[in-house]
């Protein structure tokens, strides 16, 4: 036989190892890139793991459970909390979201016209309670960060009088008496959820 005929005939044969040889380096790359994908997604999932656990083992110790961990697992912060400060801060970022909510719901209120005058005088008193309670939930957050705990312990309390004042203004109306008792009553429960969770961080 030729010298070309048998290189014509062996250089199938020769391509036909080299693919093999090129799927099975590929077949193993690929494997490893599949179990490095599996171990990251496995450590992720330990860490939401562990933190739900973390949540819901605080959560559990509070009067308003269910609103805990609701109000928690919203935050983003808490997505990689590993201790409970992290979740004080939460709670407490929290229950000031909702206070600037219901203070911007109330405005809105205000522009109603239809709205019977001491209706319309009570909004205006409930908006500066609602002022105040941010300005004292921030405050409240500053002397978490310092471990100033009896100042938090002392502001979250008057943020919590300020929503027993609006709700207290309401009451003297002849009508839309719960107009906003349902969102006191909220941000009532988030500010005892979060001095129960500082409480839990000074033990």
């Amino acid at each position: 036989m030729k010298m070309s005929s048998l290189f014509a005939s062996l250089l199938p044969l020769a391509l036909c190892l080299a693919l093999l040889g090129h799927s099975g380096v590929a077949a193993h790359g690929g494997h490893h890139a599949a179990t490095n994908a599996s171990a990251a997604t496995n450590a992720t999932t330990a860490a939401k793991a562990s933190t739900t656990n973390l949540v819901d083992e605080v959560c559990a110790k509070l009067k308003r459970k269910d609103l805990c961990v609701l109000s928690l697992q919203s935050v983003p912060e808490v997505g990689s909390a590993t201790d409970i400060g992290v979740l004080a801060i939460a709670a407490l970022r929290f229950a000031t979201t909702n206070a600037s909510d219901t203070s911007a719901h109330i405005q809105g209120l205000l522009n109603d016209i239809t709205l019977a005058p001491d209706v319309q005088q009570g909004l205006s008193d409930c908006a500066e309670h609602y002022v105040d309670a941010v300005e004292q939930l921030d405050d409240s957050l500053a002397a978490l960060t310092v471990k100033a705990y009896g100042d938090v312990h002392t502001w979250v309390q008057t943020a919590i009088a300020d929503a027993d004042a609006c709700e207290a203004v309401f009451q003297q109306v002849a009508t839309g008496q719960d107009l906003l008792s349902h969102r006191n009553q909220i941000f009532r429960q988030l500010c005892n959820n979060a001095l129960g969770i500082v409480k839990l961080l000074k033990a």
